[in-house]
Order: structure tokens, then sequence, then C-alpha cells
């Protein structure tokens, strides 16, 4: 029995959560699911990233303090993920006492290893990224991501010798011993590496960015949040003496998106190799997303508020719609006026009528004791090989993130047994004079709905749930005279 860590990225306080957050937070939240119905002992990670000169300018302009402001967002955060259903097992904060004495031990080993050492940077600084950036990079003297002029700077700071490092994590990327998938991901992180990529600033000049984590050596500094920030994957297991860290450490997977990718598969393992730490396992890079073809704006207004979906589609019809519109290591597009259509064709007429159709007719038969149905060995030969095959599909688009995937071998399945209830046509079949016949159409189905319920547990908790319970109250006759399987009312 393996272990299983996995983590999102904790999410950047600096406002309320939107679709993109709830996205990468339910597909974690579905892998762990698996791997703990697999019996994995499981740890998962969610939380927010707290410091940085971006949140210290949010919480002026709205006259609170820093502290105040991270509060707010932090609180807003987890009332989402508990109405999402998401089973973390932290929330992580990077302002909470156990994050900082993680940090102060993790840049001791940093400092003892002589992977930092002193200088000064003069440049561009784009606050909104919360990074330095090449004036090559900007578009009418404008950062492209935020439409804003970055600030030029001159400081003294405190680097990381990441040219130190980076031939041993090219060389860990290349072998597979640390994975980036899907393969465009890892390509992409080759040729930054081959391309030349500078030492980074870990510190900040504390008279410019006074919010964060005091420089253990040199009070005049600050934190570069970056650096705050990376090091919480193992804080949260109370690096480096914890019993979670000695149990969970390495993570199997970071979950991030690809605006981030540079920080999770560079910045990190160089890190953990110059402190002495094993590297994570591997890091899984979901593209980005468009709204209505646009990317997400405030000045647009078209930002999705994950919560809004909750009272039409349920709590399992939001987290479905969320992460099955397209394979998650693309970049793809969001239609909300299509959500009720998929919900309808995927969820009310797809898994939740075969649940109906099925566990109907194996009640109106009266063959639904465990003296009937259960103790046939002789099932349909054909949908016996799907199932089977189709459990080596699903296994293996786990063992690689693809959740899209997946879902489409639990669908392609259900398709099936759709088709075979309409071959067969069971109504028409006596249960005194065809009762054998009967028993192996009723016991096929019954064995493949139990097998997409399993299949689909993870992504819809709650109505997987019901209807196991309504199977198991099935099979012992111990259902009300007037119970009825409606997990998905169309809308």
């Amino acid at each position: 029995m393996a272990k299983f860590y996995l983590t999102t990225p904790i999410y950047y306080a600096s406002g309320a959560p939107h679709i993109g957050h709830a996205f990468a937070t339910i597909y974690a939240d579905i892998i762990a699911r698996y791997h703990r119905l697999k019996g994995d002992p499981t740890f998962f990670l969610v939380g927010t990233d707290e410091h940085g000169s971006k949140i210290a300018e949010k919480a002026h302009e709205l006259g609170q303090t820093p502290q105040e402001f991270v509060d707010s967002i932090a609180a807003q955060y987890q009332k989402l993920w508990t109405a999402l259903n998401i089973e973390s097992d932290i929330f992580i904060r990077t302002t909470s006492d156990k994050h900082k004495s993680g940090v102060k031990k993790f840049f001791e080993k940093l400092r003892d290893t002589g992977a930092l050492y002193e200088g000064s940077y003069e440049g561009f600084y784009c606050t909104g990224c919360e990074d330095f950036i090449t004036e090559s990079k900007l578009i009418n003297g404008l950062c492209p991501d935020h439409q804003r002029a970055p600030e030029k700077i001159r400081e003294k700071n405190y680097f990381f010798n990441l040219k130190k490092y980076l031939l041993a994590v090219r060389e860990k990327i290349i072998s597979g011993e640390f994975r980036i998938a899907p393969e465009t991901r890892k390509n992409e992180i080759l040729n930054i590496i081959d391309s030349g990529i500078p030492d980074f600033s870990i510190t900040r000049d504390r008279q410019r960015v006074s919010w964060g984590i005091p420089y253990f050596y040199d009070e005049s500094q600050t934190i570069y949040v970056w650096g705050d920030a990376l090091i919480n994957y193992v804080t949260a297991l109370d690096f480096p003496d914890g019993e979670l860290y000695k149990k969970f450490w390495p993570a199997d997977v970071h979950i991030v998106g690809s605006e981030i990718n540079k920080f999770h598969s560079i910045y990190w393992p160089a890190m953990l190799l110059a402190a002495g730490v094993p590297l994570p396992r591997g890091v899984f890079v979901h593209g980005l997303f468009t709204i209505n073809g646009q990317k997400m704006s405030k000045t647009i207004g078209n930002i999705i508020d994950p919560m809004a979906l909750i009272p039409t589609y349920g709590v399992d019809g939001t987290r479905y719609l969320l992460v099955s519109q397209f394979p998650a290591s693309e970049h793809g597009d969001i239609r909300a006026e299509e959500f009720t259509a998929k919900y309808n064709s995927d969820l009310a007429n797809g898994f939740g009528n075969l649940l109906a159709r099925t566990y109907t007719m194996i009640r109106n038969s009266g063959l639904r004791g465990s003296d009937t149905l259960g103790d046939i060995v002789n099932i349909d030969k054909e949908i016996q090989g799907l199932l089977r095959k189709g459990q080596e599909q699903y296994d293996r688009h786990f063992a690689n993130y693809e959740l899209f995937d997946a879902l489409q071998t639990v669908f392609h399945a259900i398709k099936r047994l759709d088709r075979y209830i309409n071959e067969t046509e069971p109504w028409k079949l006596n249960a005194a004079t065809d009762k054998e016949k009967l028993s192996e159409i009723l016991e096929t189905l019954r064995i493949g709905a139990e097998q997409v319920t399993k299949w689909l547990s993870p992504f819809l908790p709650e109505k997987c749930a019901a209807a196991q319970q309504f199977a198991a109250g099935l099979k012992t006759g111990s259902l009300p005279q007037d119970a009825k399987l409606n997990l998905f009312p169309r809308i």
C-alpha cells in the first residue's frame, strides 16, 4: 500500500476565489479520493499564499491591515472548499506560525550549504505578477498579463544560486526522476533552462516590501514571496522532523497552472536540491481557460463565481461541469450557457437515467434478494470484458492525471449499458418462465451500474454514495415502498 501526497497551488490571497481556483482544487480532490478508494494513505494540501507587495497594496486600498485582508480572503476560500465538498487534510496559510517556523528551518539549510549570496538587483518588477520581468517581455512598456507598467527598481537582495543546481534539475527532468506532465510543459521547462535563466532574488528590500517574513539573517530584508510560498509544501508536514513529513514527503504530485510552471519545475526543485531535501516525484501542469472565448476579467464581467452554480446544478453537478469541459493538459474555453445541456446529457439522461432504469427493473422483477441476484456468475461476456478493459483504462488515465479521459471511459461504458438494456428488453421477460435469462441480464446491469458508480464516486461523491446506499437497500429488500432514485433531476 503506497502513500500518496498531492497539493494544489496555495492561491494568492489578493482577491476572492473564482472558477479557475475551483477547477484546480476539484481536480486535485478527485485524484485524492481515487487514491483513498484504493486504500492508499493520502494527504491532500490546499491553502493560501498571503505575503507580498500586491496584498499590502490591496489592503491599503480597503483601509485594512494586510493581516485583516488575508484573513477575510482565506475565509472565502475555506467556505468555497466546504461548499464544493473538498476533502483536504490541511489548509496551510503562509502567515501561520507553523509555516514561518518551517521556513526558518529551510533557510538555515540553504544558508548552510552556501546556496545564497548577497548582491544587488536593477531592473523591472511587476507587482501583479510578484515577479521580476525582463524589458524584452514588455509590450508598449506594460506587463502583458496585467497591462500596467512595472516598477524599475535598484536594491540590495540576497540571491539564490540557481545556476549551481540547474544541470542537476535538468538531468532529473530528462531521466523522469522528476516528472513534468504533460510532455509539452516538460519541453517548455527544458527550453527555459537551455536558453539560460539567471539566479533569482530570494529576498526584497524591507523598505519596499514589508509585508512578508523578515529575512532571519538581515533585518533590512524580507523573504521574497515565492521563496516563502513554495516552502509551504514541506512546512505543512512539520518539516524537517514531523511525523507527517517522514510519512508523506516527497510529494507525489504538485498540481499547478501553466503560468506558475517555472516556479514549481525550476525554482522549487533547485531549492530542494540546495537544502538536501528529496525532490517531489512530479508536477502536473494544467492549462488555462477562457470564458466564452475571452480571458477572465473583472472589467469584462465574465468571472464565474463557483458558488453561484451550486443552487442550479448542485454540488456534484458543479464539480462535474468544471472538470469535464476539456482535457486539463490543454488550454480550453468554458461556455456557461452550455452547462445545462451538458448536465442534462451526461448526468440526468446518462448516468442518473441508467441507474434509475436498472434498479427499477431489478425491483419490479422480484429478483432482488441475495438468493437470486448476486450469486450468478454467467453474466454477459461482452459487458464483462468491457468493464474489465474499462478498469484498466480508468486506472491508467488516473496514473497520468487524465481525468477528462477517465470520464470518457466511464461514459463509454454507460452508453453501452444503455444499449444493452434496449437490445435485451428485460421488461418483456417473465420472472417465472424466463428466470435464468432475466437474472443474467439484470445481474449484468447491476454489476455494470455498480462499476460506473464506483468509477464516478471521486467526481460525484454525494450522489454516488446515495446510489450505493439505494443499491444496498435494494439487495436486502429494506427500501421503503415509495423509494425512488432520482440523482440528477433534469433541468
